[in-house]
This record gives structure tokens, C-alpha cells and sequence, in this order.
């Protein structure tokens, strides 16, 4: 992470945040992942060359874009933009940059339509997973926390449906992500259907 005031305190307010307000049924919209895409958001931005100026936008964009998951889940890009720009207004953040920072969480909205590079940037940080080897593991932490939180629950057969869909409909922006995440994220996307299959041969 780059040596930054604005970023460090940043970082230190929105750990403050989860600490305080996270929901226990929040197992997958966690700090750890919140960390995890602020660390992949920084190595996007490194391999795109980006300014310091744009680095500390989709840092900041990124400690913040799942604040939202606090209060709700449908919607949550804007309470997590209103978190951000309170706090960064407070701050006397150039209102440009804040801006940015807003469109960047906004962004992030499923079905994902950035409309620049920064926006970019941060919905590919957000959504690598799709591109790990553990897909399995974080479906079902995810797949829990849906249940948990009342917004949805499905049989086997449909999650995997559901989640073969979202697979397919997403695309990743960057060339950084595309060729880090690419390659797995079509395997993970073949592993689902495979196993798709076996269910429903049952």
C-alpha cells in the first residue's frame, strides 16, 4: 500500500466501521474481503500506470464499497457511496475526486456497466473471485450469507443455475484481469456446469 495519510486514514476508518457495525451474517461481504479487493484494485492499478492521484481514488473506492452491506444488501452501492462521501467531505476531499470515488462504488452495482478506466478498475477488484481456485468454498460462504439474511434460498440444482448465469453474463474490463483471472474463471465456470450435470442426471 502506498505511503499515504489520506489512504491510512481511510483504511483506519473502515476498519473502525466493520468493527462496530458489521452483521455477523455478513460471512462473504466481510473486512477480508473488502482487504482482498483493495489489494487486488492496487496491483490493477500499478499495471495500468495509473497516477497517484487515480491510485488513491480506487483505493479509497474500494475500502468503501461494501460499507452499504451494514444496513442492506439490494441498493447497497448507494449507502456505501453516502458513507464515503460524508466521510471524505468531512475530510475537505477535493469534490472532483469524491465524484469519482461515488461513481467508482456505483460502479459496482450488478449487472456491472463502469463507464472509465477508474470504474473499471474497481469492478474487476471486486468481482476476481470469480476467477479463483477456491469458487466452491466462497459460493457457499456467500450462498450462507444470502440465507442468513433472508434475501434468498435455493435448492442444489437452482444455485448452481443461478450461479452458472452470473458466470456467463459477467465479463472482465482490464487486461490485467483477463489474464489473471481468466483462464480459471472459464474453468470454475466448466467445474459448476459439470457438477450442474450430475444433479440433474440423478
Amino acid at each position: 500500500m502506498q505511503d499515504n495519510l489520506i489512504l491510512k486514514k481511510v483504511e483506519n476508518y473502515v476498519l473502525e466501521l466493520f468493527a462496530q457495525k458489521s452483521l455477523a451474517v455478513n460471512l462473504y461481504h466481510s473486512i477480508s474481503h473488502t482487504k482482498e479487493v483493495v489489494d487486488i484494485a492496487e496491483k490493477i492499478g500499478i499495471s495500468e500506470g495509473l497516477s497517484k492521484v487515480d491510485m488513491e481514488i480506487i483505493l479509497i473506492s474500494s475500502w468503501f464499497h461494501d460499507t452499504g452491506h451494514f444496513h442492506c444488501c439490494n441498493g447497497h452501492e448507494d449507502q456505501s457511496s453516502e458513507y464515503a462521501r460524508k466521510y471524505l467531505d468531512n475530510e475537505s476531499y477535493p469534490k472532483d475526486c469524491i465524484e469519482k470515488i461515488v461513481g467508482c462504488i456505483k460502479a459496482t452495482r450488478i449487472p456491472q456497466q463502469p463507464k472509465n478506466k477508474l470504474e473499471e478498475i474497481v469492478c474487476d477488484a471486486d468481482l476476481h473471485h470469480l476467477g479463483q481456485i477456491d469458487i466452491e468454498e466462497r459460493g457457499k460462504i456467500l450462498r450462507k450469507e444470502f440465507e442468513l439474511r433472508g434475501i434468498k434460498t435455493l435448492s442444489d440444482i437452482d444455485w448452481l443455475k443461478t450461479s452458472i448465469e452470473f458466470f456467463k453474463n459477467h465479463k472482465f474490463f482490464t487486461e490485467y484481469a483477463r489474464c489473471e483471472f481468466g483462464v480459471q474463471k472459464k474453468l470454475n465456470q466448466l467445474k459448476l456446469e459439470m457438477i450442474l450435470k450430475k444433479l440433474e442426471e440423478r
